[in-house]
C-alpha cells in the first residue's frame, strides 16, 4: 500500500509539474497548450486541417487498417493450418482415435488404436 501511494505521488507531481511548465511556455493567454506556428498558409500548417489534407488522411487510415486485418486473417489461416497438420501428425504418431470434433486423416488404418489393444478396423 505504501508503494502505491508513493508512486501516486509521483505521478501527480509529473502531471502538476507538465501543467505548470505548459503554462510558462504558452505565457498565460488563453490557451492552455502551447502552439508554435510556423505559417499562417494553411497548405503549410500542420495545425490547419484542409479537405484534401483530411480525405489523405483517411484514406492512409483506412488502408493501414484493410492491411492490418488482411495480415490478422493470414497469420490466423496459417496458424491453425499449422495446427491442425501438429494434432494429425501427433495422433498419428501415438496411434490413438482423436476426440470427437477432430479431422484426422488416416493413411494407415491399420495401425490405429481403438483402445482395445487391437486394431478393429482392417485394410483392404
Amino acid at each position: 500500500m505504501r508503494r502505491l501511494i508513493i508512486v501516486a505521488f509521483f505521478i501527480v507531481l509529473l502531471v502538476i509539474g507538465g501543467g505548470l511548465t505548459s503554462l510558462l511556455i504558452n505565457g498565460g493567454t488563453d490557451t492552455l497548450l502551447p502552439v508554435l506556428t510556423t505559417t499562417i498558409e494553411p497548405t503549410a500548417s500542420r495545425e490547419i486541417m484542409q479537405g484534401w489534407k483530411a480525405e489523405q488522411m483517411l484514406l492512409l487510415i483506412g488502408f493501414i487498417a484493410f492491411n492490418i486485418v488482411g495480415i490478422a486473417a493470414t497469420l490466423a489461416i496459417v496458424l491453425w493450418l499449422l495446427d491442425r497438420s501438429m494434432q494429425n501428425t501427433k495422433l498419428k504418431e501415438t496411434g490413438e482415435i482423436p476426440k470427437s470434433g477432430t479431422t484426422l486423416e488416416v493413411r494407415n488404418a491399420d495401425k490405429v488404436n481403438l483402445g482395445g489393444g487391437q486394431s478393429s478396423i482392417t485394410s483392404s
